[in-house]
């Protein structure tokens, strides 16, 4: 499981618990000070080693981290020192805003992903994917659908969501009109989460009626998703492949 450890400044706490608990549920191994070092141990001890066991670094960005003083800085300053021992070409440290400030000049060689931008967590894993190795993971900016059968006129579709959720409905009419199926709030799809472990995929999403049970394999780079289905409903199963569809989605 790909190692992160997540260098940050105290003042974004909020915003990098809720980026740990979305790589968390994307089958990844976030590190973050206040969950992984125990009480009595050597803090500063604890993050030189977290950084060194780490296989990626994301340097979590905002307009107060970037201007302030302390120990995020000298921190920062470890990631470096542990960059450059690095192989040429190799993803190890990935500046990431969570809102729209300046990159401070020593970050500046490496690409950013905007984690504030609708398509920036997305943009995460598929770097996140290059770096373990796997295809790309879960899309989150659209749908996947899969005819209910060969002669149905319904159509099944999930929507994976980044902080671990998914929801899922059968539809009989066009797919651009069942768009505010997916809105949060609208209470008729299942609902569930889901889980990923490199290249496979778990989730069980529950309606007014029962459970639907799916597991299987994300393929071409994310375009597809290989799953077997067991109804809790009704006992019926079967396999199939749900193929991706890009469309604008409310968050």
């Amino acid at each position: 499981m790909l190692k992160i450890f997540l260098c940050h400044s105290s003042g974004d706490k909020e915003d990098v618990r809720r980026l740990r608990r979305q790589l968390l549920s994307a089958g990844f191994q976030p590190w973050l000070d206040e969950e992984d070092i125990l009480p009595g141990q050597d803090w500063d001890r604890e993050i030189r080693r977290a950084i060194r066991a780490s296989d990626l670094v994301l340097v979590c960005l905002s307009r107060a981290s970037v201007t302030k003083t302390g120990y995020v800085q000298k921190e920062i300053g470890l990631v470096l020192d542990f960059a450059d021992h690095q192989p040429e070409g190799t993803i190890y440290v990935i500046p990431a805003r969570l809102e729209d400030c300046e990159v401070p000049e020593r970050l500046q060689r490496w690409h950013r992903v905007d984690l504030f931008t609708e398509d920036g967590f997305g943009r995460l894993l598929r770097s996140l994917a290059l770096v373990r190795g796997t295809s790309v993971g879960i899309r989150y900016d659209g749908v996947y659908a899969h005819p209910d059968g060969a002669d149905s006129a319904f159509t099944q579709m999930l929507r994976f969501f980044a902080d671990g959720t998914v929801r899922g409905v059968t539809v009989a009419y066009p797919l651009e009109k069942a768009l505010t199926w997916f809105n949060r709030p609208h209470p008729s799809p299942g609902t569930g989460r889901y889980q990923i472990d490199g290249d496979r995929v778990t989730l069980a999403t529950t309606n007014i009626y029962g459970t639907v049970e799916r597991n299987g394999t994300i393929r071409e780079e994310g375009a597809e998703l290989h799953l077997h289905t067991l109804s809790r409903i009704n006992g019926h199963q079967s396999d199939g492949v749900w193929r991706f569809l890009p469309l604008q989605l409310t968050k």
